[in-house]
């Protein structure tokens, strides 16, 4: 028995090293649209129940997300697409705060705009949110951290069947359990259920030129997508939090949603580059996530005090990130594509 121990911790410590980026992954896509929003607080993380309902929800859908783009060979545009899927899949079918037009998920949102069934403003904010914050952004964290794992499984085709059934299961059993008292009707849930499907199929077959960078390298520095990242988060949110207050027409506020998340993307392809880019990468993520900062404050005052340290935490990792791919592209002969990467 004494030396059973032993090789249990060494095995439970050897698979954890040899998934560490999976492990990073889910864990980025918990902290950052759940414990960074204030919307699961942090001292919940003690509770099994609320970490097996993160688990099913963010962890199983980047995973399976990401590894979905891969075998797909899609890149960012199959990330993305899936990542609205997931977003309606969540919000529109297991909580119901799409749809529900008392929906305290939704707030002002489950009123304003509410037509045919849907809170169309919500709906497109939150979706958008989802594939951003939930899945694109820890992606690409993940790549930045381990560059080696860029375009390599963490999965097998099993491993890819599980993340992809808890992640139904959980939104099956979400259905039942988060809003249970209102029922869409028919017609609205299968109209999700299509919109979900849909944007699974368009993730496959859209070439994944659509989204390639036309430059062969960034022509803009990394504090150009800095600014770029932080004029993109905080107007997007000052549409979705103040336009209802003072735009009528809720048609309107949904183009404007639309329209600067497009502007933003075609920005990002014309001047990202296809190499090189990751000190642009990291800035860029760093201005998406700075509307936290005045948000977590918030936060704070509401009662979630650990808050503010997850967020020192999450933009400590954001300067380390940027010191060291800024050495690296700085220096001509430094690591390839394939480097270890700053995290061993």
């Amino acid at each position: 028995m004494e030396t059973l121990v032993p090789n249990r911790g060494a095995r439970l410590r050897a698979w954890f090293r040899a998934h560490r980026p999976a492990i990073v992954l889910v864990a980025l896509a918990i902290t950052i649209p759940e414990l960074l929003t204030g919307s699961t607080p942090v001292v919940a993380l003690a509770n099994p129940l609320a970490v097996a309902g993160l688990l099913g929800f963010y962890g199983a859908g980047a995973l399976a997300i990401r590894e979905t783009a891969i075998a797909w060979r899609k890149g960012w545009v199959g990330v993305l697409l899936l990542g609205l899927a997931y977003g309606v899949a969540e919000e529109g079918i297991a909580t119901k705060t799409m749809v529900d037009p008392q929906s305290a998920g939704a707030g002002y949102l489950a009123v304003y705009g509410h037509f045919l069934g849907v809170n169309w403003v919500f709906a497109v904010v939150i979706a958008l949110f989802h594939a951003l914050f939930s899945i694109a952004l820890p992606i690409l964290l993940v790549d930045l951290i381990y560059p080696s794992t860029r375009g390599r499984r963490f999965l097998s085709n099993n491993g890819v069947g599980w993340a992809v059934g808890i992640l139904s299961l959980s939104v099956a059993v979400g259905y039942f359990g988060f809003d249970a008292a209102y029922f869409e009707g028919f017609v609205v849930l299968g109209f999700l259920l299509v919109v979900v499907g849909a944007l699974v199929v368009a993730a496959r077959v859209v070439p994944e030129k659509v989204l390639r960078p036309r430059r062969a390298s960034p022509d803009r520095t990394p504090r150009w997508f800095a600014g770029l990242g932080v004029a993109f988060a905080f107007g997007w949110s000052f549409l979705y939090l103040v336009g209802p207050r003072i735009v009528p027409v809720p048609a309107i506020l949904v183009a404007g949603e639309l329209g600067i998340s497009l502007l933003v993307l075609y920005a990002v392809i014309l001047h990202a580059g296809r190499t090189r880019h990751e000190p642009q990468q990291v800035y860029f993520a760093a201005g998406l996530l700075s509307w936290y900062l005045p948000w977590d404050v918030v936060v704070t005052f509401l009662g979630d005090y650990l808050v503010l340290i997850v967020l020192s935490a999450v933009f400590a990792l954001l300067i380390y990130l940027a010191q060291y791919w800024n050495r690296v592209r700085g220096d001509r002969g430094g690591p390839s594509e394939r480097s270890a990467g700053p995290v061993p």
